[in-house]
């Protein structure tokens, strides 16, 4: 079976695309024509560029893992079989790329590969944590549970980071909008007043030949400052990737004061909700360990996991293996204990995500709230700067002339 992009009109003569699937175009056309829609053009979706559709933005391939997962979730909940569900989710999704990556799925399902093995030849959306958790959930015959709880945490994810994203939005507004404020005086203003204070042949003052400097610099050298900019990312960015830079790069985050408990709070709701899904749905806990290890970027935080990992393998507890270094507390860690003597971790873990994340929600609004007056005053600061700097010379002339 083929997969064709298409577009058409519908009933009311408006146009649409999408993606379908199909054993050859006279299908589509039948197909299409059920639901009222008239093709225009259609061509088949070669595997090639089904793989370059998945050159989408994390965000959004993470918003869609999620809405797949929770549709899959509601489905295959409703007992419907796994089969009937991919289409049912293939009819609900309205981007083109992932249509198209769910129909390959749906196909490779339908030639005998377990789901797990079908969501692992999609990478960039499904991750090794998620791959793992639905093998587990196959093995144990409760993959309708599995997505459940995915979508929960891919969903809790989603509103936590929201949450922060929605917390920066108006400091993030009011820098941009100083900045545009400060060029555009020091790039279009600033010069007119300066070749009018030349003309009277008056010494300026001092701040008025301070900004007249940086006005001049800015609107002469802007390319060559564009070009260090972008010289200094790409090696930058170059650099970190190497395993010393991205050590000590990565290091050198978590020792900033204020961010370093924000970053590793994160860090430790991430590991307890990913460990808790993983643990809860019957992965083993080494398995656990280097999945959940796998979700980070930072490498301190996956080298500590992966010690982690070496010392359960030899025996030691969780909570025992995970001290040491700094990253997680003492009381988390009592908690995990107490979970171990119970044999309730992933309940426990589960609780410390959803405690902390509770508390780190209050700590960035007070951050935030924090942060607002420190970037009017900044940005007020350079805007006042300006607008001294050009008043100055106009009272001075003033003065002169009277």
């Amino acid at each position: 079976m083929a997969v064709y992009e298409y577009r058409a009109l519908d009933r009311a003569g408006k146009s649409v695309k999408g993606v379908v699937d199909a054993f050859d175009t006279e299908a589509v056309k039948k197909k299409l024509k059920v639901k009222g829609i008239y093709l225009e053009s259609i061509r088949e979706v070669q595997t090639s560029k089904r793989s370059s559709f998945l050159s989408l933005s994390f965000t959004r391939k993470r918003t869609v893992t999620a809405r797949i997962t929770r549709q899959l979730s509601f489905l295959l909940g409703a007992n419907m079989p796994v089969i009937s569900a991919l289409d049912g989710a293939i009819d609900s999704i309205e981007d083109s790329a992932a249509k198209s990556m769910m129909i390959d799925i749906k196909e490779k399902v339908k030639e005998g590969k377990s789901v797990s093995s079908a969501f692992a030849d999609y990478p960039n959306y499904f991750n090794q944590m998620y791959i793992s958790t639905l093998h587990a959930g196959e093995v144990s015959g409760k993959l309708e549970t599995v997505f459940e709880r995915l979508a929960y945490m891919y969903e809790k994810n989603q509103a936590f980071s929201n949450k922060i994203k929605s917390s920066l939005t108006y400091p993030s507004l009011m820098l941009v909008l100083g900045v545009i404020i400060i060029l555009f005086l020091v790039s279009f203003i600033v010069p007119t007043f300066s070749r009018l204070f030349s003309e009277f042949g008056q010494t300026l003052p001092l701040p008025t030949r301070i900004l007249i400097g940086i006005s001049s610099f800015i609107t002469t050298s802007w390319w060559a400052i564009l070009i260090a900019i972008s010289l200094c990312y790409f090696i930058g960015r170059r650099m970190y990737r190497t395993g010393r830079w991205k050590r000590g790069m990565d290091g050198f985050v978590l020792k900033l004061p204020g961010v370093k408990r924000i970053i590793l709070d994160t860090f430790n709701i991430r590991f307890s909700y990913t460990m808790s899904l993983m643990l809860k749905n019957g992965v083993p806990i080494i398995d656990a360990l280097r999945q959940t290890g796998g979700i980070f970027k930072n490498s301190v935080f996956r080298t500590h996991i992966e010690n982690a990992t070496a010392k359960v393998k030899k025996g030691e507890s969780l909570s025992r293996a995970l001290g040491g270094g700094g990253l997680f507390n003492s009381s988390l860690l009592g908690m995990i204990r107490a979970g171990e003597a119970g044999d309730r971790v992933p309940e426990v873990l589960n609780r410390i995500g959803t405690g902390m994340e509770t508390e780190l929600e209050e700590r960035i609004k007070t951050a935030v709230s924090l942060l607002e007056p420190i970037v009017i005053i900044i940005v007020g600061f350079f805007v006042g700067f300006a607008v001294l700097s050009i008043m100055l010379p106009i009272f001075q002339i003033n003065q002169f002339f009277g």
